[in-house]
């Protein structure tokens, strides 16, 4: 079962995910994982508020996959004005989204709808 997996965070965000990611390097120095992930996304940025998202398609979100934990971990931590994580499921009912940060530069929201060619 995938999902898409969108992460937008503001600046302040995005350094608490640096920090983050810094601190699972000192407890656990592998965390291939954890930059795999974050390797792998489509990331978009606006150089004037410092805001960044991420973007997984098709990728596999379960909670057993230390990458997705870190995340998890991470949005806990967040203020909920800092970030906005949107995931859709395969199933048109199948959507989970956090934060708050739904004016974002970069415009990121979940659409679905119906289109012609």
């Amino acid at each position: 079962y995938y999902s898409d997996v969108g992460l937008c965070l503001t600046a302040a965000g995005k350094l608490a995910l640096d920090m983050a990611l810094t601190e699972a390097e000192k407890n656990n120095p592998d965390v291939t994982d954890i930059k795999n992930m974050l390797d792998s996304a489509e990331v978009r940025t606006d150089a004037d508020s410092g805001t960044v998202a991420y973007l997984w398609e098709n990728t596999k979100w379960y909670d057993d996959f230390s990458e997705v934990r870190f995340i998890e971990s991470l949005l806990q931590e967040l203020d909920g004005v800092d970030f906005l994580f949107i995931r859709a499921g395969e199933d048109s009912d199948d959507t989970e989204m956090y934060g708050t940060f739904w004016e974002n530069p970069l415009d990121m929201r979940l659409t679905r709808g119906i289109v012609f060619s």
